[in-house]
């Protein structure tokens, strides 16, 4: 009896051991699961790409025309890890985290720009220097001023914001530096400058009409994205020559989001100007009513409402229909004002038109013997490949020199 008691005793206390050691494992293995399972959810959330309103489709063909740019972000990794933003909390880590954007060092940066004396530009929240990388980069850095109230929120706003939209006509972020007390913004370089330097400066060419055209149609494309391709839609509200910039083709790109909004406020009250919150020029209003207005005096309206430096070269038609549309963007009545997405097709339109004029043009000053040689060629063109070059035609034609 003793010694069956005794096994008795053993096995129970074994089962029990066993018992707790079973217990104890899968706790771990439940707490080990919910947090894994928390840190996909936190991370799904705060996902660094802009989402697309569509159900679906292509991207690239949902605003209208526009092209919406997808770029694969990149993060730079040191010993296997990220590198985050010395913000000093994980919040504001998580946005450089989520956008993956490169940090730059101090010590380059102020070797790139020689101890920042290449300036070549000053910003609402700091100056902006020419960056000549040790790789053969060129690129912009924008440093927030010290003295910048508003400076620490900005900087995590033009992170976040920069590091997810992607657009043709935006500038690019390409990265970030937080060393050293200093803030400061990494672009990519356009190396034509500003609109505003280009309207206003002495050093350049005028820009001809067809160049403006284009343009304002690039502009457009850029908001069209930022208010109905981005969710939630961002408000620039900084809008301005001097914060378009262009690049190497002349291509016209929307800057400097110091000022953007990632929600449409109740309590913004809209203002003449529109997105930059500012009154329109002294007789402006007056110049673009009148020149949306089919009357007798159309042309003495046009002579003086366009830039004198044009010398008269441009399509009066044409100037017409833009201030017809400007007219429209500064109604009183907001709700009457057209959104982006109403004018990038009419601006787009124009653009197209002018091109298949001057192609037409073409046509009538070819020569007899070069008109015979062509309509000799037989044409072994199928009706695919006809329907695929109309449709190339349509999709580029804002390619084409204006």
């Amino acid at each position: 009896m003793k010694v069956q008691s005794s096994g008795l005793i053993i096995g129970i206390s074994i089962g029990v051991v066993i018992g707790v050691l079973l217990a104890v494992f899968a706790l771990l293995c439940l707490r080990y699961h919910r947090r894994h399972s928390q840190i996909g959810i936190s991370t799904s959330r705060r996902a660094g790409t802009i989402s697309i309103r569509s159900k679906g489709g292509d991207p690239c063909t949902e605003l209208s025309d526009s092209s919406v740019c997808t770029e694969s972000s990149k993060t730079s990794k040191q010993n296997g890890m990220p590198l985050w933003l010395g913000f000093g909390g994980p919040r504001k880590s998580n946005v450089v985290s989520a956008s993956g954007i490169l940090e730059y060092s101090y010590r380059d940066l102020q070797k790139a720009t020689c101890n920042f004396t290449t300036l070549i530009g000053q910003g609402a929240f700091g100056p902006v220097y020419r960056a000549q990388m040790s790789t053969g980069e060129t690129v912009a850095v924008k440093v927030l001023a010290t003295d910048s109230r508003q400076g620490e929120k900005e900087f995590q706003s033009e992170v976040m914001l920069l590091g997810r939209l992607h657009h043709r006509n935006l500038v690019n972020l390409v990265g970030y530096c937080a060393e050293k007390g200093q803030h400061m913004l990494i672009y990519v370089y356009m190396s034509n400058g500003s609109l505003a330097s280009h309207l206003y400066g002495e050093n350049h060419e005028p820009l001809s009409w067809g160049l403006r055209v284009q343009i304002a149609l690039d502009v457009a494309r850029g908001l069209e994205y930022l208010h109905d391709g981005a969710i939630p839609p961002v408000i620039h509200r900084d809008i301005k020559s001097s914060n378009i910039l262009l690049d190497t083709s002349m291509r016209a790109r929307v800057a400097d989001f110091g000022l953007s909004r990632e929600e449409w406020s109740t309590n913004m009250h809209p203002t003449y100007g529109g997105l930059s919150g500012r009154n329109p020029q002294q007789g402006l209003m007056e110049y673009v009513e009148l020149a949306a207005m089919n009357t007798e005096g159309k042309k003495v309206v046009c002579e003086e409402i366009v830039d004198s430096r044009l010398e008269g070269k441009f399509d009066e038609q044409e100037l017409n229909d833009v201030a017809g549309l400007a007219y429209k963007c500064v109604k009183r009545a907001p709700r009457k004002r057209p959104s982006m997405r109403d004018i990038v097709p009419v601006l787009s339109r124009i653009v197209k038109s002018r091109h298949n004029r001057k192609q037409h043009r073409h046509s009538l000053s070819a020569t007899p013997d070069e008109v015979t040689a062509y309509g000799d060629l037989p044409d072994h063109r199928s009706p695919l490949s006809e329907h695929l070059r109309v449709e190339s035609m349509d999709s580029a034609v804002d390619t084409y020199e204006v």
